[in-house]
């Protein structure tokens, strides 16, 4: 990947330019990668990729200049006003699972299972709760509901 790097403002410009009504983020992602990876990149080169989309998207949703809803992202015309407090900083290990969470929801149809989803989610939930972050706060970040989070965690 030696092509320029990926800043967040490139990503919101593809957002509104390319995908004004809003991306899956699956799609997203192999938007990116069909200019940054080519076939001489060096294995896992799309993996990293991935983290890097995902970090910088993290970041515009928490500055209020995205949404992620179901894996749907879409970019705002206007920044959104946070509501309330911000949530706490994601920690290296809370981070990781936050990542294996957004793969698990975007490679919902590359072997991935429903069970290996909510599996995902529940784990950086739990680990997030355990940090000191509110439900509402880890659903936000994870891009589900509270309800949705309220039944990541009760179901087993």
């Amino acid at each position: 990947m030696a092509v320029g790097r990926l800043s967040g403002a490139w990503v919101r410009q593809v957002l509104t330019e390319v995908f004004p009504a809003g991306v899956v983020r699956r799609d997203l992602l192999d938007h990116f990668a069909a200019v940054l990876v080519s076939k001489r990149s060096s294995k896992g080169a799309k993996g990293r990729l991935a983290r890097r989309l995902y970090g910088r998207l993290l970041k515009l949703q928490q500055r209020g200049l995205v949404t992620q809803e179901d894996g749907v992202v879409r970019s705002l015309a206007v920044p959104a006003k946070a509501k309330g407090q911000a949530p706490p900083m994601l920690s290296v290990p809370l981070e990781r699972l936050l990542f294996k969470a957004m793969l698990a929801e975007d490679g919902q149809g590359d072997g991935h299972t429903p069970a290996t989803l909510m599996v995902a989610r529940r784990a950086f939930l739990a680990e997030a709760i355990a940090a000191g972050w509110t439900t509402e706060a880890a659903a936000t970040v994870l891009g589900i509901s509270a309800a949705q989070a309220g039944l990541a965690l009760g179901g087993r």
